[in-house]
């Protein structure tokens, strides 16, 4: 296990592949069309369609409207990720990225299944998620400053995420904690310490990023001929 940086982690598997990316919008309730659209040309979205071909998919039809309005992105579907079944999508992906996203589902499974039908056996699946045991939520709830993440209904772990995904079809190849580019940028001296402190024990990272690809399909058990029949037909 390693502590890394997120956005840099994912655009190194996605490269060159055709990427399939949910919930990328992400959320941000509030915010003005100019700060919307100042976000979305700097965020993961963009930065993975500069260098693969992507599809996004999200719910969030306001701000994906504002985003065709203003010659932002046309490669976003408005869509539920519980129901990619319903939308016009080819598979297979060389590469799903469900970034910061399942914590908000209320059915994740439905996400997972949807994303098995949309993979073949080399598809790579990119999960991040808030980690339930990650050190710095843990220190803003023994300082009484710990905020849920709005509209997050869950939390995940290692081995919770393994079981979910192992559930529906995908065994994980890696387990990473990580943190984003913004905060590296921006970070004080707490962030800093914190990095270097995390280096170390990156089992205690604020954020999981899973590598993950489908299990194969089990083959049908061989189908038996029936014995003669005595003295033959």
């Amino acid at each position: 296990m390693r502590y890394i940086e997120r956005e840099p982690a994912i655009i190194d598997l996605a490269r060159g592949k055709r990427v399939l990316h949910l919930g990328c919008v992400g959320h941000s309730p509030g915010l003005s069309t100019r700060s919307r659209l100042a976000l979305a040309t700097r965020g993961l979205h963009a930065r993975l369609t500069a260098i693969a071909d992507v599809t996004g998919v999200d719910l969030s039809k306001d701000v994906i409207d504002v985003w065709r309005e203003h010659g932002v992105f046309d490669n976003v579907l408005v869509g539920d990720v519980e129901r990619l079944e319903a939308l016009d999508l080819e598979g297979p992906f060389d590469v799903v990225v469900a970034g910061d996203i399942i914590e908000h589902l209320s059915n994740p499974g439905a996400m997972l299944r949807g994303v098995r039908t949309l993979a073949g056996p080399h598809t790579t699946l990119v999960l991040t998620t808030p980690h339930s045991f990650g050190l710095p939520n843990f220190l803003r709830f023994t300082l009484g400053r710990f905020e849920e993440g709005d509209q997050h209904v869950a939390t995940y772990n290692e081995t919770n995420l393994r079981n979910l995904l192992a559930r529906h079809g995908f065994h994980v190849d890696r387990v990473d904690t990580c943190h984003q580019s913004a905060a590296a940028r921006s970070g004080g001296l707490a962030f800093r310490l914190g990095r270097v402190v995390l280096r170390r024990f990156p089992r205690f990272g604020g954020t999981l990023l899973l590598v993950a690809h489908p299990e194969p399909a089990e083959a049908p058990p061989p189908t038996e001929a029936p014995p003669p029949t005595e003295g033959g037909a």
